[in-house]
């Protein structure tokens, strides 16, 4: 029986499109080559993998990505507007949500995010007082998809894997939490979300 739901946050509750940021800053086309390239590089770098695992504050980042990337300073100051800017509210999720924690389930967050963009997105939106607790990869050095920060997830909120159900957008990610146990789906829309839901027994 589920009792428990963590929830990821990036394209679950607030978009995340490093081909949307690009094309802010750059001017290039989304789902240009050069779009997809330079998200590529600007995003699935080891300076980024750095920044979500809380080694690097924004402002260290920023200046390592001028002195990696040769970008301006004027050019990191505008991506990271727009990594911040571009957060829009996925509608559905909250509401899922909220109906959930109403209806008795415990609700959870476990997301590879950085600091500035955490206390961001806690200021612009209001999902997050939705959450019990919540587990953000730079504030424990830990990054999907590896079982040890699902099992850090699970030992925090002292909840069991076989009870605790876990959306995430990215299938590695998912299959990360299924290494361990726990019932995890791949979220795609809200309304998918809903029905994968009842299709475990929860009722809400």
């Amino acid at each position: 029986m589920i009792k428990n739901i963590i929830f990821d946050v990036g394209n679950v509750f607030v978009q995340w499109s490093p081909q949307d940021i690009v094309e802010r800053c750059f001017n290039l086309q989304k789902g240009s080559d050069e779009n997809r390239q330079r998200a590529e590089t600007l995003f699935r770098c080891p300076l980024w993998m750095s920044l979500n695992r809380g080694e690097l504050t924004q402002r260290e980042a920023e200046r390592a990505y001028q002195a990696e990337f040769g970008l301006t300073e004027e050019e990191t100051t505008t991506l990271f507007f727009h990594v911040m800017d571009h957060l829009d509210l996925i509608e559905g999720t909250e509401k899922i949500a909220c109906r959930l924690r109403e209806a008795g389930y415990r609700i959870f967050a476990l997301t590879d995010n950085v600091h500035e963009i955490v206390a961001y997105l806690k200021t612009r939106h209001r999902f997050w007082n939705v959450f019990e607790g919540a587990v953000v990869s730079a504030e424990i050095g830990m990054l999907k998809p590896a079982p040890a920060i699902f099992q850090h997830a699970i030992d925090k909120f002292c909840v069991l894997a076989e009870e605790t159900a876990f959306f995430d957008d990215v299938e590695a990610n998912v299959d990360g939490a299924r290494s361990i146990g726990l019932e995890a789906r791949v979220f795609t829309t809200p309304s998918r979300c809903e029905a994968d839901l009842r299709a475990l027994g929860l009722s809400f």
